[in-house]
């Protein structure tokens, strides 16, 4: 009886189906990407979203939004903190019971500094090791790879720290710590530009006459940045603490590096960045978006007319 030889792939037939295969993977792998991005960019939305109910409800006991600081040593803080009373306390803390970490607030001794620095040298910065590296769930957007965090200095000048771990959400100001509004003249009234955020005083929802909806509160800004000293930091106050878009276009690049400076919102969803606006409401704003209408964004009294974003 007659054996039947067996027969398997040639080569040219293996090839094809391998090529075939690489055909199928080149064309799924960008929606597989997408799809994961558009995930992460729903964590993120989320976060924001978490980030407002801890501070409507800071506002519901407190009466007013946190300020984004209180008594920082920063640029100007002899004019406005009194001797030996440097804090450096963040915005971040304050918010802290309003997101399930009441035990981590527990912990800090908001009548001592949390960060050391004193650029001014009115005294009183130091640091609290409980805080030492510590990292809360919606800290970080999901896109944003963790960089250099958390992040130390040797340093004892302006952004002097000690394990202090990036925020990816930044309080919205005006202006930097360099203007008066960003300090000690801020109130509700100071300026038609006026944000809701400033340095040891913050808004009432009252205050924003703008309205909720037109009004941001914080907004995204990447880990890294045009220097590994830029912030903002949860832990402490260091210089360039706050977000200014009006200052900084979103994704703006600077130095001829890939990265945005020191008070730029930004991120690395394509195309722009997400902000908390008043009302809790969370909305993607497109890096190309008019510089005006970031103004008038921040605005909590410029009476701007503002349409669609």
């Amino acid at each position: 009886m007659k054996s039947r030889s067996k027969r398997g792939f040639t080569l040219i037939e293996l090839l094809v189906v391998i090529a075939i295969i690489a055909i199928l993977i080149a064309l799924l792998l960008p929606a597989v990407q997408q799809a994961r991005e558009a995930a992460r960019r729903t964590q993120c939305k989320n976060n924001l979203k978490q980030w407002g109910l801890a501070l409507h409800n800071y506002h519901d006991v407190a009466g007013q939004f946190p300020p984004s600081c209180i008594n920082p040593g920063s640029n100007r803080s002899d004019e406005f903190v009194p001797a030996g009373m440097v804090r450096n306390t963040t915005g971040y803390l304050l918010l802290l019971p309003y997101m399930d970490q009441a035990p981590l607030y527990s912990q800090i001794d908001f009548s001592l500094p949390t960060g050391k620095e004193d650029w001014k040298g009115v005294g009183g910065g130091g640091t609290q090791d409980v805080l030492n590296g510590v990292v809360i769930p919606i800290q970080y957007c999901p896109s944003d790879p963790i960089y250099d965090s958390p992040h130390s200095t040797t340093s004892t000048g302006i952004y002097a720290s000690t394990e202090f771990t990036r925020v990816n959400y930044g309080f919205v100001h005006e202006t930097s710590e360099y203007d008066d509004n960003a300090g000690r003249l801020w109130s509700a009234n100071s300026s038609a530009n006026r944000s809701a955020f400033g340095i040891n005083r913050s808004a009432r929802i009252a205050d924003i006459k703008d309205g909720t909806s037109n009004t941001m509160l914080l907004i995204e800004t990447p880990q890294q940045k045009a220097s590994t000293s830029y912030g903002p930091f949860l832990q402490a106050f260091t210089h360039t603490h706050f977000i200014c878009t009006y200052n900084r276009r979103i994704n703006e690049t600077y130095g001829g590096n890939p990265y945005p400076y020191a008070w730029g919102a930004g991120s690395k969803h394509t195309g722009g960045c997400q902000t908390l606006l008043g009302d809790g409401s969370v909305r993607f704003l497109s890096e190309n978006i008019d510089r005006s209408l970031l103004r008038a964004l921040e605005s909590i009294r410029g009476g701007e007319v503002i349409g669609e974003f």
